[in-house]
């Protein structure tokens, strides 16, 4: 796997669902539940290469599905590699990495708090 996903939605680079519809079968043997927006959970897939992602991406094929989470944590490290490209909400970055520390990446829901405004 050369990109790694975590999806809370359904859909995916202009409405795609990477994730797929699976059999309910599938689900079962590997601890999967059928993939919701409102469920809590993140949808952690990934993409081998760019032929993978493009059939991928024109709904040929599903990613591989990796797992799902209700929080994800990734720890990076540099070497040979002196960032990590990254995407959030379409937006893309480069994450600098240093071979002297582990870069941490927490994705986890937080509660969100709604705040009525009076028209007053």
């Amino acid at each position: 796997v050369r990109s790694l996903v975590a999806l809370n939605l359904h859909n995916y680079g202009s409405g795609r669902n990477p994730w797929g519809n699976l059999k309910p079968d599938y689900l079962e043997k590997r601890g999967f539940v059928e993939a919701q927006a409102d469920d809590g959970l993140l949808e952690i897939f990934g993409l081998k290469h760019g032929w993978h992602a493009s059939f991928v991406m024109a709904e040929l094929i599903s990613a591989k599905h990796i797992a799902q989470a209700a929080a994800l944590r990734l720890e990076l490290r540099g070497g040979e590699w002196k960032e990590a490209f990254m995407q959030m909400d379409g937006e893309p970055w480069k994450l600098p990495m240093s071979k002297d520390y582990t870069t941490v990446v927490e994705i986890k829901r937080v509660p969100f708090q709604s705040v009525m405004i009076s028209g007053e």
